[in-house]
């Protein structure tokens, strides 16, 4: 027989027949009465769902309510999240108490939020914490053998050196369109060698070549050293295939380098005379006429008795024509007889000559511990023995000695190695800090073994630096900060009573978050010659509402930030907006002069009216501004600009003058004539046309 399992079905069944055809009431009221104990919640129904009732999934909320009290009484009852999952899992929050795992699932069981924590005692200072790193390569190539990311991990040994190292890593470079493969090595056990095979620990299915022919450039060792320069200069290292290598200077010598002084310029002199230097225990100086001064004109013969020497002087019609000789003679002199005159019959030239008024250092030389000496002689002028009135003869009477020039290095440091230098081509050592300067050159040092520069991973250990002092209270070993968005009231009895681990203490700071814009400061001029600073600014301050307020107050009514502001002060917070209008200026560089000469040209254009009661002496350059190391950051529009002139000279010093006409990033003109003379660096402000 059927049922739905209700035993009211089966109550008038249980009754004899003789009772259920004298008694029918009494056999309606027992199957009423056991309806009413199968109704939900009722005795019958309920001892009947006594296993569903044991999951929290099905269990009703009466029940439930139970099992919260028993095994999660500390967690609230307005919790956000689902409680009977919560009920299922508690036990996973209890055993990862006091993790930041187990606080970041309560935040999102209460709050429904991302939490973030901080540890002060990661800042604290502690001598020598600083974590220093140098990271080895080696760099192969062909011939390969294998894959090499099966050496990533695995200890590799060098075939001829019997080097080993474990390999961390594998990077990929290429150099001069060549792949290379960079092994980033860890636990290296004696020194790798350029151009041998590194395989797998015993093991040669996988195996490579140290290549050191094109690389990164490690060190230079220096065969010329210029001149002119100074230990912690700057360099760069330059070459036909490297690049992006650069350094400092580590040492220069006074007694290497020379260069020369003009003691007498001397006379007959041409920009091509001849220098020969001499002498000293280096090697390399020269020098050439750049310039020479007091010019004269001097007439030169240019025929030479050698292809005469075999004429026969009284033959006619001519030399050449009747006599014997045979070599190669002038035009005038081939047709000269014993009747020309000299000045006819040779070729003379003239040649401008003058004094040595300045000289060209083509090489610097190196290694002068003891100086040269320097001869300048123009020939075909000195071989004519023209007297110079002081007892010489010119084209051989300069003087000119050398003297040593300083700062030529003698070695550098490489501290960015760059790419891709072969180590058979020279490179130019060129200094980044000053100018004027000679570049040096040197012979670079490519390995296919490289320790990288040292670094320091974080400012551990860094005095005057980001590190705090431990004071035993917020920057300690056992201290710990909660960054929320709830007040740290909110859940510090919940943090305290389920997680905190003890022996611990706990901060709290509240993330405040508020939409702004920033506003832009105007830089104006007042009538007395001002800078005013203006910015317009409408804020909602946050509002203290708890009663603890004049706790941290300090006396002269500046609110002190201490952790404990953030973690016991409640705020209400409201939006807040800003507005600014902005007129910014830039400041100027180097200086802006006026132009010395004026020219009624300028004025051409102008009607009379414009200048009529403006004095004469303030027509002119008083108002054409020309640049001394001058650049203006932006470009400045024309015209009708203001441009901000602050000089402390004079009634027109501090005023608002408006450009005319800008010629060049250091020349402008004034609309208003401005009456100084210099405004010094640093003194001037424009409006330029990347302003609002």
């Amino acid at each position: 027989m059927s049922t739905d399992k209700k035993i009211s079905n089966l109550v008038e069944q249980q009754f004899p027949q003789f009772v259920r055809d004298e008694g029918p009431n009494f056999v309606a009221f027992v199957k009423a009465y056991y309806e009413f104990l199968e109704q939900a919640n009722n005795v019958i129904d309920t001892s009947k769902s006594l296993l569903s009732y044991q999951d929290v999934d099905t269990s009703p909320d009466k029940y439930f309510e139970y099992f919260h009290r028993e095994i999660m009484n500390s967690i609230p009852r307005d919790m956000i999240a689902n409680k009977p999952l919560l009920a299922k899992h508690i036990k996973d929050l209890y055993r990862s108490r006091g993790s930041e795992q187990s606080y970041r699932l309560l935040f999102r069981i209460l709050f429904n939020e991302e939490i973030e924590f901080y540890y002060p005692g990661e800042d604290i200072l502690r001598a020598s914490d600083g974590r220093w790193v140098q990271d080895t390569i080696i760099r192969v190539g062909s011939p390969i053998v294998g894959d090499l990311n099966l050496l990533i991990g695995n200890t590799i040994e060098g075939l001829d050196s019997g080097a080993t190292a474990r390999v961390e890593r594998i990077t990929t470079t290429f150099a001069i369109g060549t792949v290379v493969n960079e092994l980033i090595l860890l636990d290296i056990n004696g020194t790798f060698q350029d151009n041998e095979t590194i395989q797998l620990l015993n093991d040669p299915t996988v195996s490579a070549t140290i290549i050191n022919t094109i690389g990164p450039l490690q060190d230079v060792e220096v065969t010329y050293g210029g001149a002119f320069h100074r230990a912690d200069d700057a360099v760069s290292f330059t070459a036909t295939s490297g690049v992006n290598a650069n350094g400092i200077v580590t040492g220069t010598t006074d007694t290497s380098a020379v260069q020369w002084n003009i003691n007498d310029g001397g006379s007959g002199y041409t920009l091509g005379s001849t220098v020969t230097v001499t002498g000293g225990s280096g090697t390399g100086a020269d020098f050439i006429i750049s310039s020479i001064g007091s010019t004269e004109i001097i007439s030169v013969n240019n025929n030479t008795i050698e292809p005469m020497k075999d004429v026969v002087l009284n033959t006619s019609p001519t030399f050449v024509s009747a006599g014997a000789n045979t070599g190669v003679i002038g035009t005038n002199l081939a047709a000269a007889d014993i009747n020309t005159t000299l000045s006819t019959a040779f070729d003379f030239d003239t040649v401008t000559v003058g004094t040595i008024t300045g000289i060209n250092v083509t090489n610097y030389g190196q290694g002068y511990l003891t100086l040269p000496t320097a001869t300048v002689v123009e020939e075909q002028i000195a071989n004519l023995y023209i007297p110079d009135g002081s007892g010489g003869y010119k084209g051989n009477n300069a003087d000119i000695t050398a003297t040593n020039a300083p700062g030529s290095i003698t070695s550098v440091l490489v501290n960015n190695f760059g790419q891709d230098y072969n180590r058979y081509e020279q490179v130019s050592i060129n200094n980044l800090t000053r100018g004027g300067t000679i570049s040096g050159l040197g012979i670079p040092f490519v390995s296919g073994i490289v320790t990288l520069p040292g670094s320091y991973k974080d400012t551990k250990g860094w005095l005057s630096w980001n590190n705090r002092l431990q004071d035993n209270y917020y920057y300690q070993e056992f201290s710990y900060e909660i960054r929320s968005d709830q007040f740290t009231n909110t859940y510090r009895e919940l943090v305290n009573t389920i997680l905190h681990p003890a022996g611990t203490k706990m901060f709290g700071r509240i993330r405040l978050f508020t939409e702004t814009e920033i506003p832009v400061v105007t830089v104006d001029s007042t009538s007395l010659g001002r800078f005013v600073i203006q910015s317009d600014i409408e804020m909602s301050v946050p509002e203290v509402v708890s009663g603890g307020e004049s706790e941290y107050v300090a006396d002269d009514g500046a609110i002190e930030s201490y952790p404990d502001i953030i973690r016991d002060t409640e705020v209400e917070t409201t939006t807040v907006t800003t507005e600014s209008n902005v007129w910014l200026y830039s400041p100027g560089t180097g200086g802006l002069f006026v132009l010395d000469s004026a020219t009624i040209a300028t004025y051409s254009s102008n009607t009379i009216a414009l200048w009529a009661n403006t004095p004469i002496s303030a027509m002119g350059s008083p108002y054409h501004l020309v640049g001394n190391n001058t650049v203006f950051k932006v470009e400045i529009p024309n015209p009708g600009t203001g441009l901000i002139i602050i000089d402390n000279y004079g009634p027109t010093a501090n005023g608002l003058y408006f450009t005319n006409t800008v010629y060049s990033n250091t020349s402008l003109t004034l609309t208003i004539p401005y009456a100084g003379t210099t405004l010094e660096n640093g003194s001037f402000y424009y409006l330029a046309n990347t302003s609002p």
